[in-house]
């Protein structure tokens, strides 16, 4: 597979995976309340603390974790490509996949736009962790670590 046609492949993907597949944290807020947040490896959303419903998010945080996951998806299609077999992708399953994955960002965006969300560069507040686990995005089921 030419590395152009591996990009986009690679991008879908990896929102895809970045929406779909998230990290849980139950952390206390140094001088707040306990709240669920999610982000691997760093937390990119928090509970707003002015309202409910709402959520913050961490745009420099964001950006590592997005990056992270790209260079993963990236990094596994390459040496699947090379080492195992021959990523072959016709026209219908690209546009199945990117259809996937402008789907599930609409669904996401609609969520950001509909609340009061507040965006920070960076998170501005200490926490502790008191546990984390791996979740997929509609499972009940919870992974602890």
């Amino acid at each position: 597979m030419s590395k152009q046609r591996l990009v986009t492949l690679t991008l879908p993907l990896t929102i895809i995976l970045f929406i779909l597949f998230t990290k849980w944290w139950i952390v206390d807020v140094i001088d707040g309340s306990d709240c669920v947040t999610c982000g691997f490896p760093l937390i990119y959303k928090a509970p707003a603390f002015h309202t409910s419903l709402a959520q913050q998010f961490f745009i420099l945080e964001f950006l590592v974790d997005f990056l992270v996951y790209f260079l993963i998806v990236s990094t596994l299609l390459l040496l699947i490509d090379k080492l195992w077999i021959k990523i072959k992708l016709s026209k219908k399953p690209l546009i199945i996949i990117y259809t996937i994955a402008i789907l599930l960002f609409g669904i996401e965006a609609s969520f950001v736009t509909v609340f009061e969300t507040s965006f920070s560069i960076k998170r501005d507040f200490d926490i502790e962790v008191k546990q984390t686990g791996f979740k997929f995005y509609f499972s009940e089921e919870e992974r602890n670590i």
